[in-house]
C-alpha cells in the first residue's frame, strides 16, 4: 500500500472517530491515533460489566468486541470514567482482534491441483488482520497511560517505550499527559524521553549505549 493510500486510509478513520465522538457526546484532543483519549462534553451512563453491576447499578451488557477499533472506543470510554483495571483489560484483548492492516498468510499445503496452476498441490492461505503500526502506536500508549494511572509504574514506562519504538513521536503529548503523571519522577521514565526526544535519536540510548 502507497503512502498516500495509508494516510488517506488513516484520514477515513479520523473522520469516522470524530464522528463516533460527536455522536456519544465525547471530544478527542491530541493523543496517538488509532484513537485519541475521549474527553466528556457531559456525563455518559457509566459502562459497567456483570460483576462490577452485582455491587449495585444497573447492569450494562459486555459487548462482544470483534475488532481493534471496537476495543479501543470502549477502553478509552472505561478510562475517562475512572474504570482503568477494566479498560486495561480492554486495550489488552484489542491487541488480540483484528486490526486495519491486511495480510495473507498460508496455513497448509493441500493436494490436489494447485490454485496457482501448475503442479499438483498448493496451500490453503487466509486473511489476517495485524494491527499497523498506528493502532500499535495507540494500544501501547494507552496501555502505559492505563498502568500509570493504576500505579504500575515499570510495566507503564515499558508500554511507553513499546508505543515509541512502534514510532510514535509526540513527545510534547507524553509530557502534557496527566495520564501519565505517575511515572514523570521515575529515573527511566527520564532517560527514555532523553534518549528519544532528542535530536540523532540514538535507538540504544535507553539502554545505556
Amino acid at each position: 500500500m502507497s503512502t498516500y493510500q495509508r494516510r488517506s486510509n488513516l484520514f477515513s478513520l479520523l473522520v469516522a472517530v470524530a464522528t463516533l465522538t460527536m455522536a456519544t457526546g465525547f471530544v478527542a484532543p491530541n493523543r496517538p491515533m488509532a484513537f485519541a483519549n475521549l474527553q466528556p462534553k457531559q456525563r455518559q451512563q457509566p459502562y459497567m460489566t456483570a460483576d462490577v453491576a452485582a455491587s449495585g447499578g444497573a447492569a450494562i451488557p459486555e459487548p462482544s468486541l470483534t475488532t481493534f477499533r471496537e476495543a479501543e472506543v470502549l477502553g478509552l470510554r472505561l478510562m475517562q470514567e475512572g474504570n482503568y483495571e477494566e479498560a486495561l483489560k480492554v486495550f489488552q484483548k484489542g491487541m488480540k482482534l483484528p486490526g486495519s492492516n491486511k495480510d495473507v498468510v498460508r496455513t497448509k499445503s493441500v493436494s490436489g491441483p494447485s490454485p496457482v496452476g501448475g503442479s499438483m498441490g498448493g496451500f490453503e492461505s487466509q486473511n489476517v488482520y495485524p494491527l499497523d503500526e498506528f493502532e500499535l502506536q495507540a494500544a501501547h500508549y494507552n496501555i502505559a497511560c492505563v498502568h500509570a494511572q493504576l500505579g504500575n509504574l515499570d510495566e507503564s514506562i515499558a508500554n511507553l517505550q513499546m508505543a515509541f519504538e512502534n514510532g510514535f513521536n509526540n513527545f510534547s503529548t507524553v509530557r502534557g499527559d496527566p495520564d501519565l503523571d505517575p511515572i514523570k519522577d521515575q529515573p527511566d521514565y527520564r532517560k527514555l524521553m532523553d534518549a528519544y526526544d532528542s535530536k540523532g535519536f540514538n535507538p540504544f540510548g535507553f539502554l545505556g549505549k
